[in-house]
């Protein structure tokens, strides 16, 4: 079921800030075919409704991507459509109001539509 702008399935009492690094590999595994895996561990600060912050926690943000590149222009320009599955296996210390709202949640989330453009040079 798509949520709207005024859905009140979302109660979440306040906001995330998160912050982090990643790691990215890419593997083209039959011609202009690829397969590439993301993690990123985040730092995450829990803020209230007034905005301040009420604990922080960690949580390790994974992407698997399956995806084509198509070429243009002597293989200087690119776009790649994908389609990929998110998941989070680690996400700690979230304040019990925002525990009871993730609970609603699956801890992943299948068939993620993406569209990665560039160019080479």
């Amino acid at each position: 079921m798509p949520l709207s702008k005024k859905s009140t399935a979302l109660n979440f009492p306040g906001r995330v800030q998160a912050f982090g690094a990643g790691l990215a590999y890419k593997r083209f595994v039959w011609k202009n075919a690829y397969a590439q895996i993301h993690s990123t561990l985040l730092h995450q600060n829990y803020l209230g409704e007034d905005g301040n912050k009420i604990q922080s926690g960690i949580q390790l943000f994974n992407t698997l991507r399956l995806g084509y590149q198509f070429r243009f222009f002597k293989n200087r320009f690119f776009i790649e459509p994908s389609i990929a599955m998110t998941f989070w296996p680690v996400n700690t210390n979230l304040p019990a109001s925002f525990q009871v709202e993730e609970n609603k949640w699956n801890g992943y989330f299948l068939g993620e539509p993406g569209i990665h453009f560039g160019f080479n040079f």
